[in-house]
């Protein structure tokens, strides 16, 4: 049996691993050769062990693994292995040395002062895949046989049962195929040709939506102005290679608030995106690999039910049972902190069973005004006071300080971090929702693709908080300027200009670069990809939409794939078979499918790489 691996980067990793697990605990005596495709080689695009060492990742070393364990509802055998943090101080020394990293002194640097709460670099997360894939590979039975190459499969033909994958000048033929594309690229906007048609025009530089780790901005000068659209995870990359790779220094004062040295070699820089302001800091995080707060109204007993009786619920509902389940972490851990006269358990059970609300609760335990739950203020915190540059100045600068400040509380200690801990615990249960098609075609677009992600994107997926410190240190400094909400970008006579369309003045910053800091949103029908182009071209694939009550056809982007398999689907509803694709590419077919595996949570990408193995090896017999 031949086998194609498209992509090396985790998810393919996590299934090769258990390809190698389920031949060996089923004594699989089938002749298997493994194909992996990735012009980046494994580790994939995203985690290159090349890449600058200052762009760092977005979860703690010590809560990422590629290994399964006990905690996995799973078919096959779980096969235990270290976090990367575990690897890192145990084996990674010795791996990096033995090995030709370009970074090699650096990543050593970085293993002496990593720990159980650090954020390792992108690059180390990077050398922990090629150590797991040696570590499978040297426990692959006799009966398998792997090859690595670095062409891209641009096409795929269905054949006689069989597949055959074509590069340019190669074609391959398989049984089964395991494709995660991971990111890509989208064809520019209307908007992004024009900005970049001028910038060309008018000698000026024009960075359009990439993945930061890929382009050089060494060329942009200290007296240059740049204009970074958007705040989220971008931006903060662009900040990093802007300033901190510059030579510029950040470090404690007597105080302990970070401040920023100039090497006088960055340029200047104004920032800003829709809402104005960056993603929350993730709070320091306190708790144990697998402690979870518990889940009481979208609870795993609920959702689990709803499935299994393909029950639908409502938006409305949905919304709601998400937003008490957090409100009541809130106030749990608002009452430890604030109330000692309240019984915290007895407060939680009748929170737990307050299904309309918790007004009444909290009104019984004198819970001040001022302590209760704003969600409007949760979703926007500029305060209408805010009108014009100089108010939104101070108060950014507050702001973030406090941000900075609550992070640090702790997510065990901190009720707004606590809160926002518990939405990131409640993923699972979203993404079966979501998975299942629990929503009806309408809510499903209202609630979570218009309100729903943008709000927990927000709140949720923001950087550590040393990297919203960075920002302040930067302002306080005078090399970054957030310039507003309601971010305004427009061409004028040679330059670009930005300024906030919500503050009254309408104070302007004029910039010679423009660089869009983000990432692109993943699109069948925008992308670049020519795989996914083909595929559909080819017929093997559709793209996944939904049929709204005003009669319209919404197309959300992602590639269809079954619910319980991720097999492609085509456009008359058949199932490809043994060809599973999964992560971005069928982004809003599922939800939130980017992120690192979790340790002792049951985690999604930890039961997909099983279930992709059982199924092929199923195949087989």
């Amino acid at each position: 049996m031949k086998i194609a691996l498209i992509g090396a980067g985790p998810r393919n990793l996590m299934a090769f691993e258990r390809l190698v697990y389920w031949a060996l605990d089923r004594k699989w005596a089938d002749e298997v050769k493994i194909l992996i495709f990735d012009p980046f080689g494994i580790g994939g695009r995203v985690w290159n062990p090349n890449q600058n060492h200052e762009l760092r990742m977005n979860s703690l070393a010590s809560k990422i693994t590629l290994f399964t364990d006990d905690s996995i509802q799973m078919e096959g055998n779980p096969h235990l292995g270290p976090t990367l943090f575990e690897w890192a101080i145990t084996l990674g020394k010795d791996f990096i040395e033995n090995n030709n990293f370009k970074r090699q002194k650096l990543l050593l640097e970085e293993i002496d002062h990593l720990t159980k709460y650090s954020y390792s670099s992108r690059a180390l997360f990077g050398i922990y895949q090629q150590w797991f894939f040696q570590h499978v590979e040297k426990r692959m039975p006799s009966n398998f046989s792997i090859e690595i190459h670095s062409n891209l499969i641009h096409n795929v033909k269905f054949d006689n049962e069989k597949y055959i994958l074509l590069t340019d000048e190669l074609a391959y033929q398989v049984d089964a195929i395991s494709a995660a594309l991971g990111e890509g690229m989208d064809e520019p906007s209307d908007a992004e040709k024009e900005a970049q048609a001028f910038a060309e025009a008018h000698h000026l530089k024009y960075v359009p939506v990439r993945y930061p780790a890929e382009v050089d901005v060494d060329d942009i000068a200290p007296t240059d102005q740049v204009i970074i659209r958007g705040l989220g995870l971008s931006f903060i990359d662009y900040l990093s290679e802007l300033t901190e790779r510059r030579g510029g220094v950040f470090q404690r004062d007597e105080r302990g608030s970070l401040i920023y040295t100039r090497s006088g070699d960055e340029p200047t820089i104004y920032a800003s995106s829709r809402r104005g302001l960056p993603y929350h800091a993730r709070g320091l995080d306190q708790k144990k690999v697998g402690e979870t707060y518990p889940r009481y109204f979208l609870s795993d007993a609920y959702v689990n039910n709803l499935v299994l009786k393909n029950q639908s619920i409502t938006g409305s509902e949905f919304i709601k049972r998400i937003t008490l389940d957090v409100e009541l972490t809130y106030y749990v851990t608002l009452a430890k902190l604030l109330y000692p006269d309240i019984n915290p358990v007895e407060f939680e059970k009748e929170l737990a069973t307050a299904s309309n609300g918790f007004k009444k609760i909290l009104d019984k335990y004198n819970i001040s005004a001022k302590d209760r739950v704003d969600w409007s203020t949760w979703e926007n915190p500029i305060p209408t006071s805010v009108t014009d540059t100089t108010s939104f100045t101070t108060f950014i600068k507050t702001y973030l300080q406090q941000d900075i400040d609550i992070a640090n509380e702790g997510n065990k200690v901190s009720p707004f971090t606590s809160a926002v801990e518990k939405l990131r615990e409640l993923r699972s249960n979203i993404r079966k929702i979501v998975t299942y098609e629990l929503l009806s075609d309408d809510d499903y677009v209202k609630y979570i693709l218009k309100y729903f992600n943008a709000l927990n994107s927000f709140l949720a997926v923001g950087p550590p908080a040393f990297r919203i410190e960075q920002i302040l240190a930067l302002i306080k400094a005078g090399v970054l300027t957030l310039t507003g909400p309601g971010m305004v970008v427009e061409n004028e006579d040679d330059h670009f200009v930005t300024y906030s369309s919500v503050l009254s003045d309408h104070q302007r910053y004029s910039g010679n670069v423009l660089i869009e800091g983000r990432l692109p949103q993943p699109s069948a029908e925008t992308t670049q990809n020519p795989l996914i182009k083909n595929l559909l071209a080819n017929k093997m694939a559709r793209i996944y939409s939904l049929y709204l009550s005003d009669g319209t056809l919404f197309k959300t982007g992602a590639l269809d794939v079954t619910t319980e398999t991720a097999e492609l689907v085509t456009p008359n509803g058949k199932i490809m078979p043994n060809f599973f694709l999964w992560g971005l590419p069928t982004e809003k077919r599922h939800w939130l499918t980017n992120g690192a595996p979790i340790p002792g949570v049951n985690d999604v990408r930890l039961r997909m790489a099983d279930m992709i193995a059982a199924r092929i090896v199923k195949s087989a017999k």
